[in-house]
């Protein structure tokens, strides 16, 4: 970097470079970082196949995915057959839950591209011909060509060709900017000129061929206009070598923290900021990690609030609060327009990573939107009429925002969601005259209601309601008389009902949204049912009826229903009615019969709590034959249901054909699915082929591979692990793990497998698992671009799960409890290396897998130098492993670690940064925190995860890790009471975890420890647990 400067200085004169600002502290401890913390972990490319809705973020492409594996944003053929099927299109909206994965079309990203272009277009003048060359080909915006120029000289070079790439648009475009000067387009062109030269990657030159060149390249870019440009703004040479060294970084992470370290030294040196459009093409990402949005939330806000970002160092500690920026008496350091696209791309990641952050997102974008000095007196009446609906406009269109669904865990995300519509409902409320709601607004808070669980109110009502169909209120008590109209009224039908005293006339999805509010069309009641509704933009906004809002109506009518035999009379109803067939209606009423059977097989009825509507379950018919709906003909099978589906020539896709592949029952009847599926012939192929080695894999089906929606191939993995979570016979008990069941720990020294096909295999007597299926599922994962979590986690889970029958003696089973848990080691660091979160559910796996393999080892002593032997053979060949005593105790002392790490990763903001002072969860003398604005933790984990940890820790007689554990269970009590009481049998998780953590304290040889931990449960207002509880437990009776 420094010599670019000091040729850049020699050529032009400039003699206020400061290349000493390039070797301060600050770019020393970064660069120490670079190694240290910034491992050469690249990360995934995030796609989404919408069926209903193009979108801008449809294309876009991530730092991490090789640019082979990039989506062809020139061909977008399979993309348009894909939106305008129409069973595709229904399918959109006919699932009960919907993919968080699935991105939003951009509702403020247009403003910041118009802007560019105006710019861009200064002539507005243009012949015929030329407008039909533009409409083909697009000059750029700056922004695009520098995004298109990062693309091509920089990640698409050989030794860049894993890393990330920026997105640049799905327009187009051809050629340069028409603006002569920009510092978009002075970036750009330094990094495709000047960059290559200096860093000497471009030839292999000599060394005075690339000195004539440097000095030709630099007098193009840095021009004496360039110069002067560069100084009105604020800025100099040195500052675009700065920009460029920001971008250029090996991944997102590092290339926020460069950005985060030249901001703190110019605001150290009292020098101009960073230009906005720096951390806006890092928002524009299309899928960061939780860390690091962390960080450029932090950034983000405080552009809006116009208040200096915090010290660097505040930003990575662990247990430090971040206040949330307060209203700033200065202007905001960027523009409305700069305003809402930031706002766009940061609800867009907390929905993907970080959902408690989107309270904080709205109220500072409140107050953005609401500041005094936004509104000034002396604007005249028309002027100001014409602010008010701009606001208004933007607050409805982020209501709409905060209320698509999250990537995990929706249905739980959806009271924070409503906090953050909340925010933005009041300050809307607080303004003189109030902004009013539009019909994008009222649909948005629709949307989240109907997400919420039900209020108590609401589920007192569901209980009074009669077992026949339609379900009217049935009182069953004198009291029931009583107590009147209280909770009929759902909050979802409530906005509705204002929103038709508002003046907007109920259209298609307000009326599907009613229905499954609790009343129907014909104000006859259904079932309040809690969903994730489609988006009001893939249905219909005309308020004639046609055949495809009809089917979305009768769809709505089937989930909005309790028995598989009141679905099967709406189904009839539908087609008695002479409609013609849709996919629409097959797939609710598959659904049906699908979670009908599952609620079987889990034995719902007689162990179920939740009410109809709360989930997907269906319940059984009325136990009473008065009550029974009649049909005049029987419901049929999920088999038979399918074949009259086909013989339509529908298919099952989306979340369908995810659901289908879930419940398959047979691994055969799975691939059945697969091969009648709107899946293409190569995606299908790049799912079912197993090949010897994951580099056998041809480009164009791993490229088929990454465009299969995440829904689908998640739930194809799942189908793999669960026919192989089971070691086969013949592989017991021998001196060598098979790379078809241990593919983790024999990675390294397995030989190349055969090539075959799943399709291939056919199940004998009794052989209902897949030889392979595992090792196929580990090479998929590996494969897949972009990294899914969810498909890591299950293969996590199987690894953790125990994997030999009870037909085998306890010793069997132990010694394979060992080996599995240095096999979910291995796959954890896979997860690592490609940066993929573990969440909850991750996490709790490893707990599972450790805890057993310390049981194991306490009842077995010996049997730890035998599973080491075979990890040994597994991982190095046949080489010889000497004897270790303390083996055992080594693994339960780095089993710990890894444990408390993970713990870390999981519930605090930062845990990476060795260089830079942290708190930890474990370390002694933590100090209680007050609450603050914005998050601290990046997850809340259930109480179900706790009780795991706690039983890991227990079992390991690590007593101080106990306590750590209660004083910060304690301290954010508030949370996680508040994430317990979103999930079913919170209460009772929670006293579970309550009452393990007692028994292993009592097993403590210092009475001290107990002590304590008695003391910390009553500070937080915990009933200590009773001997009879702690009886049960031990005994595995307490439930």
């Amino acid at each position: 970097m420094s010599s670019a400067l000091n040729r850049v200085r020699s050529l032009s004169g400039v003699s206020s470079l400061r290349p000493a600002h390039f070797l301060g502290h600050n770019w020393r401890k970064i660069s120490c970082h670079d190694i240290s913390f910034f491992s050469p972990e690249y990360y995934g490319l995030q796609r989404d196949f919408r069926r209903d809705v193009k979108h801008s973020y449809a294309t876009e492409a991530s730092f991490s995915c090789p640019e082979q594996l990039a989506p062809d944003t020139n061909n977008n053929a399979d993309v348009e057959r894909r939106v305008t099927n129409p069973l595709i299109r229904s399918h959109h909206h006919s699932q009960t839950t919907r993919s968080s994965t699935l991105q939003t079309p951009s509702a403020f990203e247009p403003q910041l591209e118009r802007l560019e272009a105006k710019k861009a277009h200064s002539n507005p003048k243009s012949k015929p011909n030329q407008e039909r060359k533009r409409n083909s080909k697009q000059i750029p915006t700056p922004s695009e060509y520098l995004s298109k120029t990062l693309q091509k000289h920089v990640f698409g070079q050989q030794e860049h060709s894993s890393l990330r790439t920026f997105h640049y648009g799905s327009r187009k475009t051809h050629g340069r900017p028409s603006r002569t000067i920009s510092l978009q387009i002075t970036l750009a062109e330094y990094i495709r000129l000047v960059d290559p030269l200096v860093s000497g990657s471009s030839s292999h030159a000599t060394l005075s061929e690339t000195g004539n060149n440097l000095d030709t390249a630099i007098a193009h870019v840095f021009r004496p206009e360039t110069y002067a440009y560069l100084a009105t703004r604020g800025y100099d040479v040195e500052d675009v070598v700065s920009w460029a060294w920001v971008l250029r970084s090996q991944d997102i992470r590092q290339a926020i923290t460069r950005m985060l370290v030249l901001e703190s030294d110019s605001q150290a040196r009292q020098r101009t900021e960073i230009p906005v459009f720096i951390p806006l093409l890092l928002l524009k990402e299309h899928h960061l990690d939780a860390q690091s949005f962390r960080l450029l939330l932090v950034h983000a806000l405080h552009l809006m609030s116009g208040q200096p970002s915090p010290p660097i160092n505040s930003l990575y500690r662990a247990g430090k609060n971040i206040e949330e920026p307060s209203p700033a008496q200065s202007r905001p350091r960027i523009t409305l327009g700069t305003c809402v696209v930031i706002v766009d791309r940061l609800v867009r990641h907390a929905r993907q990573v970080w959902p408690r952050a989107l309270p904080t997102i709205a109220t500072v974008f409140a107050r953005f939107l609401t500041r005094p000095h936004a509104k000034k007196s002396k604007k005249s009446n028309m002027s100001q009429q014409k602010l008010d609906r701009g606001t208004t406009e933007k607050f409805n269109t982020c209501l709409w925002l905060l209320s698509m669904p999250t990537k995990v865990n929706p249905f739980r995300a959806a009271s924070i969601q409503q906090q953050a519509q909340f925010e933005l409902l009041k300050s809307m409320a607080s303004q003189k005259p109030v902004l009013p709601l539009s019909r994008r607004g009222y649909q948005a808070i629709v949307a989240v209601q109907l997400a919420h669980k039900k209020t108590l109110a609401e589920r007192q009502s569901a209980e009074l309601k009669s077992p026949s169909w339609p379900p009217w209120k049935e009182e069953k008590l004198g009291m029931d008389a009583q107590r009147g109209n209280e909770g009929l009224q759902s909050r979802a039908m409530n906005v509705l009902a204002q929103m038709l005293e508002a003046g907007y006339s109920h259209r298609v999805w307000e009326k599907t949204s009613t229905i499954l509010a609790g009343w129907d069309t014909d104000r006859s009641p259904t079932v309040q049912t809690r969903t994730l509704v489609p988006r009001p933009a893939s249905l219909s906004s005309a308020t004639d009826d046609g055949t495809d809002n009809y089917a979305a109506i009768w769809a709505a009518r089937i989930r909005a229903t309790r028995t598989v035999r009141e679905a099967w009379a709406c189904f009839l109803s539908y087609q008695d009615q002479g409609l013609p067939p849709n996919p629409t209606i097959y797939a609710e009423m598959c659904a049906k019969l699908i979670y009908r059977q599952m609620a079987i097989k889990r034995r719902f009825d007689e162990t179920g709590q939740a009410l109809p509507g709360d989930g997907p379950e269906v319940h059984a018919e009325p136990a009473s034959a008065r009550d029974v709906i009649y049909v005049h003909t029987e419901p049929p099978t999920i088999e038979d249901l399918l074949q009259e589906m086909f013989s339509h020539g529908f298919r099952p896709s989306g979340r369908f054909l995810a659901l289908l592949l879930r419940s398959a029952p047979t691994f055969r009847t799975g691939l059945d699915y697969l091969r009648h599926s709107e899946l293409s012939q190569k995606q299908v192929a790049a799912l079912c082929v197993v090949w010897g080695q994951p580099s056998d894999c041809p480009m164009s089906l791993a490229k088929a591979l990454g465009s299969i929606p995440d829904t689908v191939f998640v739930s194809f993995i799942k189908l793999l692990c669960t026919r192989s979570k089971s070691i086969r016979k013949k592989m017991i008990g021998r001196d060598v793990l098979s790379p078809n069941d241990f593919p983790a720990l024999t990675e390294n020294t397995q030989s190349r497998q055969p090539l075959a096909a799943l399709t291939d295999f056919h199940e004998g007597l009794g052989e209902w698992h897949h030889p392979r299926a595992l090792w196929h599922a580990f090479q998929l994962v590996k494969l897949r671009q972009p990294a899914c979590h969810s498909a890591w986690v299950h293969v996590l889970d199987t690894m953790s799960t125990e994997r030999v029958s009870k037909r085998h003696t306890e010793r069997i089973r132990c010694l394979y409890r060992i080996i599995g848990w240095h096999e979910t080691l291995a796959v954890l660091n896979w997860m690592k290396v490609r940066n993929v979160d573990r969440g909850s559910q991750g996490f709790k796996a490893l707990c599972i897998a450790f805890k057993k393999a310390v049981d194991a080892g306490i009842k077995y002593p010996g049997i730890m130098e035998e599973a080491l032997t075979l990890i040994h053979k597994a991982t190095r060949g046949d080489q010889y492993l000497s004897s270790d005593p303390d083996a055992f105790a080594g693994m339960v002392e780095a089993g710990l670690q890894t444990l408390k790490q993970e713990f870390e990763f999981l519930v605090l903001p930062s845990t990476n940064m060795p260089d830079l002072a942290e708190e930890s969860v474990f370390v002694t003398g933590q100090t209680d925190q007050s609450h603050p604005q914005m998050p601290t933790g990046l997850h809340v984990p259930s109480f179900v995860t706790l009780h795991s940890f706690v039983g890991a820790l227990g079992i390991a007689g690590d007593d101080d890790g106990l306590l750590h554990l209660l004083q910060w269970m304690s301290h954010s009590f508030a949370e996680l009471n508040e994430a317990s009481q979103e999930r079913q049998n919170g209460n009772k998780n929670m006293r579970l975890a309550l009452v393990a953590m007692r028994m292993y304290l009592e097993q403590s040889q210092s009475k001290s420890k107990l002590q304590e931990g008695y003391e910390i449960f009553c500070r937080t207002g915990w009933e200590w647990p009773s001997d009879e509880e702690i009886g049960e437990y031990s005994r595995g009776l307490y439930k």
